[in-house]
């Protein structure tokens, strides 16, 4: 997954992160709410068949290079 199709990800739950999605940024400095941190979490493992074992401290980056 691109950083790309991550913001798409978050525009499919219309999710207005307070921080630009970049791939160092740790997921929880997005600004946005745990529901919807678990929602899309869910929806990525669920796409891809991975169980994403993660920290609230993950980068994006290293989420993204999770799904690959």
């Amino acid at each position: 997954m691109t950083l790309a199709e991550f913001n798409a990800l978050l525009e499919k739950y219309n999710v207005k992160p307070q921080a630009e999605p970049t791939e160092d940024l740790p997921v929880v400095k997005l600004g946005i709410d745990s529901f919807d941190i678990l929602m899309i979490i869910g929806d990525l493992e669920e796409s891809t068949g991975k169980t994403l074992n993660l920290s609230l401290d993950c980068t994006i980056g290293e989420l993204l290079s999770k799904l690959d």
